[in-house]
Formats: C-alpha cells, structure tokens, sequence
C-alpha cells in the first residue's frame, strides 16, 4: 500500500467507522456477463482537504496547459489523468498522452467504456475514455504546494485528431482546511441514466452548509445546443440543469469537444435548468438541494441526445458520507430473478450495485 493510500485509510478511520450496503439486483438465470453501473466509484476521501479540476483539449503539440491549485502545506492524496476520445470508424483504442514529460501509453491506462451512443444510425460512432494514475508524478511536481496556480504541459497527444482533450483531477489533504468527502466517479454515459446515492454519516447541520457542496461534470465530444446532458437531484424531483456539455475546455471542433467543472469555473446553476441552451459550467452547488437535517440524496446524470460522453463526476459536500452507485434503470429480462443484498463495511467506501442479464 502506498503512502497516500495509507493516509487515505487513516483518515478514514480518524471520521468514524461506517457501515454502507453492497447492492445487488436483477440477476438472470443462466446469465454469464456482469455489467456494471456505467459511471462507478474509483476514489474516495474524507478528511480536511479540497480538490483541483481542470480540462484541456485542441488539436495542437503541444496540446496545452492543465493548471492544479495544490496550496502549501497541502499534501496530495491522489491524482487522476483522464483522456476523452471518439471515433467515426469504429472502436477506440487507449491513447498515448505525455503529460509534463510522463509518457501514459498501453498499460498505463485504465478504460473508462467503449461504447457507441448511437448504434443504430451511426454505426462507426464510438466514444470511450481513460484514466491513469498520476499521483507520483503530481506529488513530484507540486513540491510542498504554492500559493499560486501549477500550469503544467499537456506535451502530446496520440491520435490527436481524435483525442478531445485531458481532465487532471486531484485530491490534496490540508488540516486547515473544511472536513469534505470528496468522490470521483468515472466510465460512460447511458441514456437510461446513473444514479448516485449521498448517504450522510449523520444529519446535515447548518455548520455543514456553509461552505458549498459541488458538483463536478467531465464530459466528452460536446458542442452544447441539440448536444446535451441532464442532471436531476432526488430522482424524480428537481432539475439541476439540462444544459450539461459543450466544449468550455476546448474548442468546437472534432478533437477539441471537451469540458469539466473546475478551475475558473462559475458553480452558478443555470438560470432556467429546464433550458438546453441556459449558460452552464459543468459546476454545480448542490446546496439549494439540501438542508438541514437531511441525511441522503440522489443525483441522475442522463445524456438524451445520445451523442455526449459523460465519462466523469465528481462529488465535493462538506460532511462525511458515503456514496453509493447505482445502476441505471432496466427492464429485467424474461425469467430474471432479483436479488437484494446487503454487506455491512468496516470504515468508509464506495459500493457499487451489480446487474447481471442473460
């Protein structure tokens, strides 16, 4: 176990041991494949820290520059690199990007989904993306932290014309600051929707929603307008935005369609959520959505155009809680027997509901 690992655990166990459930539903006699929640948990932390987002994406070499807001004294528990790509003839295959020197190629990735948002009219139209650990080469290069922004290099990218551009997520600890749990989620959109659960370890108090509660979309191949993605909180209620996608990060044009929730962003909600076309960041407060004495929430990200990759989410609210993915709504197949189960966890963790079809 790393070094940063663990100082995640031990910050973890520092917030209280919690007890969460494994989910498991819909699981069909006979059936052989898994399928996943299609954007699940790949970090968690709670503690007093903060995180630092930023996108990148053209058509360039070099591409560009990623910037990272690391304060001194902060201590950087994990970094992400993360690469959006499409395709117009047929499947994706991993990237090679060199980020400020450090070459990710092959193995250095994981994959995120290869998928194809529209099979039906558009055959050859693929969408993927993903992620490489850079937590060694970030604490590297932040040093002990700085009172001003990092402007790193994105060097290169390989196939260019069909990378959209890079996320750098980062989660540093800083005793200074407010106790946060912070999740990245990652994979790929459905447009039946994923839904993420908030549970808090105890109810919200007013302390707790003094300082915002974000949250942060990364999605790929997005011009905005007829291009668009949904986020609901608590399901069936309120209409966080409906103008989700674009190219903020990037530029309009394939190769550059790429936007995140981050640095320099506003997380003013849009004015009209219910409007394709009202101005969003892809950063977003949650707290109009919440209040005192709450102790969970939901937020489904949906993508209706059925031609934007919502490949990333993150979660920043200012208390401790776990967070459970859930997967998107199915009709089970014929002859599929449900299953619920439940697995009480020593400490924090992230859990993920599992569907299995024949």
């Amino acid at each position: 176990m790393s070094a940063a690992n663990n100082q995640q655990t031990n910050s973890d166990m520092q917030n209280g041991n919690f007890r969460i459930m494994l989910l498991a539903a819909a699981i069909a006699a006979g059936a052989s494949n898994e399928v996943l929640a299609n954007l699940n948990s790949s970090y968690q932390f709670t503690g007093t820290g903060n995180w630092s987002i930023d996108g990148l994406g053209a058509n360039t070499t070099p591409v560009g520059t990623l910037q990272a807001s690391i304060p001194v004294g902060a201590t950087v528990e994990k970094a992400f690199l993360y690469s959006s790509l499409y395709s117009l003839s047929g499947p994706i295959s991993s990237p090679s990007v060199t980020f400020e020197g450090l070459t990710l190629s092959g193995a250095s990735w994981t994959s995120l989904g290869n998928y194809q948002p529209q099979p039906g009219p558009n055959p050859n139209f693929w969408l993927g993306a993903y992620r490489a650990d850079v937590t060694a080469h970030v604490t590297t290069l932040a040093g002990g932290g700085s009172a001003s922004l990092f402007n790193w290099t994105v060097n290169s990218e390989t196939p260019n014309s069909n990378v959209d551009g890079e996320v750098l997520a980062v989660v540093y600890s800083l005793p200074t600051e407010t106790t946060r749990t912070i999740a990245f989620l990652d994979g790929f959109s459905t447009s039946a929707g994923d839904i993420t659960t908030v549970n808090f370890a105890g109810p919200l108090t007013a302390a707790q929603l003094v300082d915002p509660s974000l949250l942060s979309l990364g999605i790929g191949f997005g011009a905005g307008g007829s291009q668009f993605s949904t986020v609901d909180i608590n399901v069936a209620g309120n209409r966080l935005t409906s103008s989700a996608g674009g190219a903020n990060d990037g530029s309009v044009v394939n190769g550059a369609l790429i936007t995140v929730g981050g640095i320099g962003d506003n997380p003013a909600n849009p004015v009209n959520p219910n409007s394709n076309s009202s101005p969003d960041d892809e950063l977003y407060t949650l707290n109009p959505f919440l209040s005192v004495g709450m102790t969970s929430f939901d937020i489904r990200t949906q993508n209706p155009s059925l031609d934007d990759n919502i490949f990333f989410a993150g979660l920043n609210v200012t208390a401790p809680a776990t967070i459970i993915v859930e997967p998107p709504n199915r009709v089970p197949d014929a002859g599929s027997t449900a299953l619920l189960l439940s697995l009480a966890c020593p400490g924090l963790w992230l859990c993920r509901r599992m569907v299995r079809k024949a």
